[in-house]
């Protein structure tokens, strides 16, 4: 291979590196900000939730929140753009939508799945032009995937 092949790839380099007391499950930007959230679990089964913005070459702590059940995953796929809020799936079965300027209970909660949810999306509302927005979740229960109408 030539010197000039080896350049021409696509290169991914590490700004910034935290270290953190709990399993991430997911991981999303918020967004139009300099700003992600972290999903996961600690040992004791509970929910980790974080909020990071990126400022001067660090990953600054903005805001965390311990829930009662270990998150798995998240989007912000199916909601507005002022709004930002950001629908997750439980290891109980779960799925529910946050706003993250007041975490302390979901906007909206239902548990659609019997076990965990190990995936979950969004369409609408975000910014691609029309239709309601919508979310899709995928379990481990049988019930492979569900659809929601999130107005």
């Amino acid at each position: 291979m030539r010197n000039m092949d080896l350049l021409a790839k696509p290169q991914l380099i590490t700004h910034v590196q935290k270290s953190l007391n709990f399993t991430v499950h997911d991981g999303r930007w918020i967004p139009h900000s300099a700003r992600f959230v972290i999903l996961g679990a600690h040992a004791r089964g509970t929910g980790a939730l974080q909020i990071y913005e990126l400022t001067r070459g660090d990953a600054t702590l903005l805001k965390e929140t311990e829930k009662r059940h270990s998150f798995k995953c998240g989007t912000f796929a199916a909601g507005n753009i002022q709004e930002r809020h950001l629908a997750t799936g439980d290891f109980e079965g779960h799925m529910m939508v946050w706003d993250l300027e007041k975490m302390d209970l979901p906007v909206y909660s239902v548990r659609g799945h019997k076990e965990i949810i190990n995936g979950i999306d969004g369409c609408g509302g975000l910014g691609i032009g029309g239709g309601a927005p919508e979310i899709v979740t995928a379990g481990r229960d049988g019930e492979a995937t569900q659809c929601w109408h999130a107005d």
